[in-house]
């Protein structure tokens, strides 16, 4: 008898599990979904930030005006720093007279002799990617190999010009 209702209950195993394959189960959240009965719940400075409007870059407002008189745009950029030094008098001195130097070989070439403390730097060029920094680089480490152990280059604020101001 135990063998027979042994039997019964093997052979009813997989005809029950079969049967209960076809019922569809469903998460709460599936059924909270159908409903239409969810709210979410959050801080009102999330909602700020999703509907605030993207700043619209102008360039027209970032134009300035530069010491010669022309209109000029400040981005970032690179720049040849071919002096730096700390001594107050005497580094303003070497700054300028490196630059006259510089100015003597390519009269052409942007030079700014500026104090950022504690030091004086001087400064050439205005340049939109590191690699065309780099080429006038090794042209004025050639030059003037004497300056060529303070020389690198820099990531700074360049000026792009734009136009001329009438005066």
């Amino acid at each position: 008898m135990k063998k027979s209702l042994t039997a019964i209950i093997l052979l009813a195993l997989p005809v029950f599990g079969w049967s209960q394959s076809g019922v569809r189960k469903t998460s709460i959240c599936d059924q909270l979904r159908q409903s239409n009965r969810v709210t979410i719940h959050h801080d009102s400075r999330l909602e700020a930030l999703l509907t605030r409007e993207a700043k619209v870059y102008n360039a027209a407002s970032h134009l300035q005006t530069n010491k010669q008189g022309n209109q000029v745009l400040y981005v970032q950029g690179y720049r040849v720093r071919v002096f730096s030094g700390n001594k107050q008098v005497a580094s303003r001195n070497e700054a300028l007279k490196i630059e006259a130097d510089l100015k003597a070989y390519n009269p052409e070439l942007e030079t700014y002799v500026l104090f950022k403390s504690p030091n004086w730097r001087l400064l050439v060029g205005n340049f939109r990617t590191r690699e065309e920094a780099t080429a006038l680089y090794r042209l004025l480490k050639k030059q003037f190999p004497v300056y060529g152990q303070e020389m690198f280059v820099v990531k700074e604020q360049i000026e792009i010009p734009i136009g001329i101001v009438a005066k």
